[in-house]
């Protein structure tokens, strides 16, 4: 595990490119300089994620069990690819892949559904411990789709698509995700306030850890979203179930300790194995 989260190498180059420009599908393609790391670069990236995180926490303060994913992803999308047309100069196709609605590598898509597998049996192992039956609430079906559109896609989208790929331009995988971490942990600041410390303070450490695992698999699966965004609706899958009362502390401890731990047995299947072929692919409009 440690070996693909720790190594860090950087490529020489003759000839210096935009770095936001560069497709990462192995820690040593990164470029010279940041794309995010002059002033007026850290204002514009700044600005978007004002934009785009602002949307996707303003419609979870509104709706908060994912029953209006579909219209929380089309906000989001709509102004991911503003923001991208705008500050980043992109034109609306491109800002569209680039935000992570591409094809993924299917190595690493077969990598997420194994691994969401392994975070859902947090239920029947909750039933097991506590001798409570845990189950699926009456709209299920709708939730899913909702849970999928909202947790999994909308906040792949701020968090992988924007954040993380504009702050590993240019860095190594550790940097990049270091850097992403701070935003994601207080973009779940609100869980804190309204459902008190222990609940807030689990899922801020739930996500800023699983930014780790959530990462490798957004890079080598072709810097899609569909990958990640798997994983994590498996992660916020509770929302489809009924816990009865008698199981809720066991399952409070198993949820968290489930999340911080088996996403991470991604990182023990090495990059290469999941990464078919480096691209070579440049969109125009990622630019810094």
């Amino acid at each position: 595990m440690a070996s693909a989260w720790a190594k860090d190498h950087r490529a020489s180059g003759s000839q210096p490119v935009d770095a936001a420009e560069v497709v990462i599908t192995e820690p040593a393609l990164v470029a010279e300089r940041p794309a995010v790391g002059s002033g007026r670069s850290w204002l514009r990236f700044l600005v978007g994620f004002a934009l785009v995180g602002g949307v996707l926490l303003g419609a979870g303060a509104v709706d908060a069990t994912g029953r209006w994913g579909l219209v929380v992803l089309a906000a989001v999308l709509a102004t991911g690819v503003a923001v991208e047309k705008a500050l980043h100069r992109s034109t609306a196709g491109d800002a569209v892949r680039l935000l992570g609605l591409r094809r993924p590598g299917g190595r690493a898509m077969a990598l997420a559904a194994a691994v969401s597998g392994l975070v859902l049996l947090v239920f029947p192992l909750t039933a097991a411990l506590s001798g409570a039956a845990v189950v699926l609430r009456p709209d299920w079906a709708w939730l899913l789709v909702g849970i999928l559109a909202f947790h999994g896609l909308a906040e792949e989208l701020v968090w992988r698509g924007y954040v993380f790929r504009r702050l590993r331009a240019g860095r190594s995988f550790r940097a990049g995700v270091a850097w992403t971490m701070p935003l994601i942990a207080a973009g779940h600041l609100p869980i804190l306030v309204t459902q008190g410390p222990a609940v807030g303070l689990g899922a801020m450490l739930v996500a800023a850890v699983t930014s780790i695992p959530l990462g490798y698999l957004y890079e080598t699966g072709g810097r899609s979203m569909w990958p990640p965004a798997l994983v994590h609706t498996a992660i916020d899958a509770f929302k489809l179930v009924l816990i009865p009362a008698v199981a809720l502390s066991t399952f409070s401890t198993l949820i968290i300790l489930v999340n911080l731990a088996v996403p991470l047995l991604v990182l023990a299947v090495p990059r290469h194995v999941l990464v078919a072929a480096p691209s070579t692919e440049r969109p125009r409009g990622e630019s810094s």
